[in-house]
């Protein structure tokens, strides 16, 4: 048996205004964290002040936040690149012949040892399609041990290349690129088999869409007076749109330029950097 009724109909009075309410509720009050056994009405019923519990209460008051949204967390800003290469040691490996992971088709690769740069040389009297240079990063040829990359196409967008042009190759006739505008070509793949690099025009940007292929100085172009002209390219192909760029590309190929067969001079750039990233200014 209970010892006190369960007072659901009695009433009291409050002991700060004397009125009445009913007992349940009048509330009790506390002065630093101790009871002054005062039942008051809501009305004259005061909290403690806060700063009687400095250190004697346990707070929870976690700092990370779930799921935050950081300025550039999304957009990319903040990620470091998917891939970059500088070419800052110029790193040989073999089977196939190769300079920090890059080797090529239809050219020759040295590092630039001074510049610290990946010079390509195009080789135009032979080879499977003389004058046409290409590098692959990922795949290493049918029965090579592959060296794939990861990049994950939902985050990272945008593939810029910087280099330096030492020798103009003559234009091609029919050639699609405006006077002013260098040649060149992007491609990639998701594919993981080593006998085939998945390679396809289907997964491919083309240089002369991108608006700022230009020379940094009047010219035009793929003239023979302009050959020995030195000027440096920045191009960034921009994923953002291209419905083939999903998945997870392992391997990626660049094509920086075409030479007519039989041009022994021509084609002859130093590649500063290769990078793919989230985030591209295009100011910069």
């Amino acid at each position: 048996m209970s010892a006190y009724a369960e007072g659901k109909k009695a009433f009291g009075f409050c002991d700060r205004c004397g009125f009445r309410y009913k007992l349940k509720e009048l509330k009790a009050e506390t002065v630093n964290l101790a009871s002054t056994n005062l039942l008051v009405c809501p009305e004259c019923w005061d909290p403690d002040q806060p700063q009687n519990m400095l250190g004697r209460l346990r707070v929870d008051d976690p700092q990370a936040l779930r799921n935050p949204r950081p300025l550039g967390g999304i957009s990319g800003r903040d990620l470091p690149a998917a891939y970059r290469c500088d070419f800052s040691t110029g790193t040989a490996q073999t089977d196939p012949t190769r300079i920090d992971g890059w080797w090529a088709v239809n050219g020759t690769l040295t590092w630039n040892q001074s510049r610290e740069a990946l010079n390509i040389v195009a080789i135009t009297d032979s080879g499977p399609i003389p004058g046409d240079p290409y590098i692959y990063r990922g795949y290493n040829g049918e029965s090579k041990t592959p060296d794939y990359l990861s990049i994950d196409t939902s985050v990272y967008k945008y593939v810029v290349t910087q280099f330096t042009v030492n020798n103009y190759p003559l234009k091609e006739v029919g050639d699609l690129n405006p006077p002013d505008g260098f040649q060149g070509q992007f491609y990639w793949s998701t594919s993981t088999d080593p006998s085939d690099s998945g390679i396809s025009e289907a997964k491919s940007q083309r240089c002369q869409s991108q608006p700022y292929f230009k020379l940094t100085q009047p010219s035009d172009g793929f003239a023979q007076s302009d050959r020995d002209m030195a000027s440096t390219f920045k191009i960034v192909f921009d994923m953002t749109d291209d419905p083939e760029w999903t998945g997870t590309v392992s391997t990626i190929r660049l094509d920086y330029f075409d030479a007519r067969p039989g041009d022994l001079g021509a084609g002859d750039i130093d590649v500063d950097y290769i990078e793919v990233v989230a985030f591209h200014n295009p100011d910069l």
